[in-house]
């Protein structure tokens, strides 16, 4: 569980918690932290109170609570001798049962944020028991304590002692079937979680290995076909066949390398530094344009002239904006521009790449960001889509802190924008 930095509060409340503390377990720590978060300041300022007026044992039995919040503190802290929460919650109750009785402060109120905590720190069903048995029992001898029970019928008190009795009791056993049944179902939650981490874990080693076992042979049958094409002995219908054996080894290599990135979640996959927008758009374009040329597609810079810093990962970016521009290309007919453009805007680096192409239906655009999407369609000159590449986009932006949306229309083409935030 996510451990929250909002502000000082959130902190105390969140003490002994990390990323990857079970849900179970920090749901414990939130509610007793919740506890002493609300007890402490009240019994540090009654404490304040009673020294001044002179009431100076009851100040120290709000000592006595401020030394028990202490310790709690410290089992929070340290994540230490957990099993005795339990304990400090039952003697915080003694010390209020005996003041409310003897002193009549008050503090018999505090038990129903008591019974709260102790239904969930209490991991065996007969401390809660013993728990709600003792504060309810105190609570109705306190309350009867005031009334004139010496001119009272045995009959009127059991239905006093009843009246107060039930309301506690029925709150405290609803609590607990409460407890039982979401911790039961947040239980059933964490071990599906548990085992659905475990699948996709192994299914990204066994993609990976796979992956890398294929790239080899494949490289290896691109490389001869190059070879073949550039031997002059070889007849032109033989070069055909070479040619076609290539184009089906570069596509299942891009595929492979594509299968290879859709598992780029995590922060550790990434190499942040200080980079150059502009000099990287420009010598992305500079080798794509000979792409371009191949379907007689000219591709146009808008690039701003002053430097555009920001903290990135240089390959990953370098993969978003080549999968767009070459997507760009892909999608436009012949004799089209495809117009790349960079500029900051406010805190932002914004790069958009806008072709005249076949556009994208509407119905289609809020689908064409999924992995594995249905929404690929072939090239204007039947290159293959797999429904890879901007899913993978997407994530590498979103890990930058960044956005990407498209604009399009079908038949006039679309246009893609990225904004990544300009950190250095």
């Amino acid at each position: 569980m996510t451990k929250p930095k909002s502000n000082i509060l959130f902190q105390i409340l969140s003490l002994g918690n990390q990323d990857d503390t079970p849900f179970r377990v920090a749901y414990k720590n939130y509610m007793f932290n919740l506890f002493l978060l609300l007890a402490t300041p009240f019994a540090f300022l009654v404490m304040c109170i009673n020294f001044y007026i002179g009431e100076y044992i009851l100040a120290c039995f709000n000592v006595a609570h401020l030394l028990i919040f202490i310790i709690g503190y410290y089992i929070s802290y340290t994540q230490k001798y957990l099993d005795y929460r339990p304990l400090l919650l039952f003697m915080g109750a003694v010390i209020a049962s005996y003041t409310a009785y003897v002193y009549k402060n008050g503090n018999e109120y505090r038990f129903l944020i008591m019974i709260v905590a102790a239904v969930v720190l209490c991991e065996k069903n007969w401390q809660y028991i013993l728990f709600v048995l003792f504060v309810s029992l105190s609570f109705v001898v306190i309350r009867l304590e005031e009334l004139p029970l010496n001119t009272m019928s045995v009959i009127n008190i059991i239905e006093k002692t009843v009246k107060l009795l039930f309301p506690l009791s029925f709150f405290s056993i609803c609590l607990y079937y409460f407890k039982e049944i979401y911790f039961k179902n947040q239980y059933k939650l964490e071990t599906a979680y548990a085992e659905l981490t475990k699948n996709k874990e192994e299914r990204d080693r066994i993609l990976n290995v796979v992956a890398h076992d294929l790239r080899s042979p494949l490289s290896g049958i691109s490389g001869i076909s190059k070879m073949m094409l550039a031997d002059d002995k070889v007849v032109e219908d033989n070069k055909e066949m070479f040619r076609l054996i290539e184009q089906s080894a570069e596509s299942t290599l891009r595929l492979i390398s594509d299968l290879m990135h859709t598992n780029i979640n995590s922060a550790e996959q990434y190499q942040f530094q200080e980079i150059e927008l502009n000099k990287l758009v420009h010598q992305i374009l500079q080798i794509l344009v000979f792409t371009a040329k191949e379907k007689n597609i000219i591709i146009e810079a808008n690039i701003a002239k002053q430097k555009i810093l920001l903290k990135a990962d240089k390959d990953k970016i370098d993969r978003v904006i080549s999968n767009l521009v070459t997507n760009a290309i892909k999608f436009s007919k012949p004799g089209t521009i495809v117009l790349v453009s960079l500029h900051t805007n406010d805190s932002f680096a914004e790069i958009i790449v806008k072709d005249d192409g076949i556009g994208i239906p509407e119905y289609l655009q809020s689908k064409i960001f999924d992995l594995f999407t249905t929404a690929k369609r072939k090239g204007t000159a039947g290159e293959k889509s797999y429904g890879l590449g901007l899913a993978i986009c997407k994530k590498i932006i979103e890990m930058h802190e960044g956005f990407i949306h498209v604009e399009s229309k079908e038949g006039l083409g679309s246009s893609f924008i990225v904004r990544l935030p300009l950190k250095v």
